[in-house]
């Protein structure tokens, strides 16, 4: 037994090619473990049903602490119960999150191995909690599937892992973006919500360093403000966000807008095909958004200072801006009418991610069992 561990919408995303690539094969038999770690559920059943995953391999492991050490000692003791009533041959988990590090720390504390998909990606920006978590779960990992070459680099020649045990798989969030593509559903998301191709932006902030200071929120705020003077702006709110608009008053003042449809956080088929009408810019602190905009050859403008995503700075369509030169920057990608490219052609990025994977674990866990 396989467990794939996960605890957020995201994370779902690259789990869902993976479990029906290892249903379908007969050497292993894969369990999804879900530890609730957003605080919207209907965020994640409405993912688990777009994705078409098979519920009846899912055990959920709801969260009740709030704060960050008592919810990662919940994770923790969570699923250590779990891996003790019922022990899995591996542990596999995904991205960055706090289940992700949660999971990672039972699991090798179990003495299970431990594998880390969407393993080297590195922003060098200690102060994002993700940063911290990516480092610490790869430094106890046992088998590494880097998303790009600059993920591999990092592992291999930055921090010295041995290169068997590190795989460049490509990027498997691609899988079920290309999956999700469907010009019936661009059409309805295009009708309910009044846009047209090309004609508007889509914005999505969701970050505590944007969202849970009344200055920040003000600062992202006035940028979608300035963005809806140049074209309509859909604006998902994530439960974060959401709250955060609630508490501070804001909510009013960007329902007021009419350029501005703001809406609850967007199902994931809905959202993918909203980016791919296709909208004429996006502007995100979003570490997935970067990738998806950058496969469908859409123009994003990351709102952080650094990225653990640099392929899409090289290779895609995303480009990093500030408080400084965001607005500069809004007008120079609008002005541009040739800045959307045709879809950059970043290696690995194919779909077939998930059956790259598969085999790698079989192999990986072939050779294991022959030396044990």
């Amino acid at each position: 037994m396989i467990d794939l561990v996960v605890g957020t919408r995201p994370n779902i995303v690259k789990l869902s090619p993976l479990a029906r690539v290892l249903q379908s094969q007969d050497w292993c038999e894969p369990r999804i473990v879900f530890i609730g770690q957003h605080t919207s559920p209907s965020l994640s059943d409405e993912i688990i049903e777009d994705l078409g995953v098979d519920q009846s391999i899912i055990r959920y492991l709801p969260l009740e602490r709030a704060g960050f050490g008592a919810r990662l000692g919940e994770i923790i003791s969570t699923y250590s119960r779990l891996l003790a009533e019922e022990t899995p041959d591996m542990v596999v988990v995904f991205g960055d999150v706090d289940v992700t590090l949660g999971a990672a720390l039972a699991a090798k504390r179990s003495l299970l191995p431990l594998v880390h998909i969407e393993a080297g990606l590195r922003s060098g920006d200690r102060s994002m909690p993700e940063e911290i978590n990516r480092v610490v779960v790869d430094s106890i990992s046992d088998l590494f599937f880097a998303p790009s070459e600059d993920a591999f680099n990092n592992l291999v020649f930055g921090e010295a892992k041995n290169a068997d045990a590190v795989c460049l798989a490509g990027n498997i969030m691609i899988d079920s973006l290309a999956a999700a593509l469907d010009e019936r559903a661009k059409a309805e998301i295009a009708a309910r919500l009044g846009v047209s191709a090309g004609k508007f932006a889509v914005a999505t902030f969701h970050r505590p360093s944007n969202v849970d200071t009344e200055a920040g929120l003000l600062e992202v705020i006035g940028l979608v403000e300035y963005l809806a003077e140049r074209l309509e702006v859909v604006f998902p709110l994530h439960p974060r966000t959401e709250a955060a608009l609630a508490r501070t008053g804001l909510r009013e003042r960007i329902a007021a807008n009419a350029a501005i449809r703001d809406v609850t956080a967007m199902r994931y088929r809905e959202f993918i095909n909203l980016l791919a009408l296709p909208a004429a810019l996006v502007i995100t602190d979003s570490g997935g958004i970067q990738e998806e905009t950058s496969y469908l050859g859409v123009p994003c403008l990351t709102y952080r200072e650094n990225t653990e995503r640099p392929v899409t700075v090289r290779s895609g369509t995303n480009m990093l801006v500030n408080r400084y030169d965001a607005r500069a920057m809004i007008d120079s990608v609008l002005a541009e009418s040739d800045r959307r490219a045709t879809r950059p052609d970043i290696p690995l990025w194919d779909g077939r991610t998930a059956y790259r994977i598969a085999s790698s674990l079989y192999t990986w866990w072939s050779a294991r069992a022959a030396r044990n």
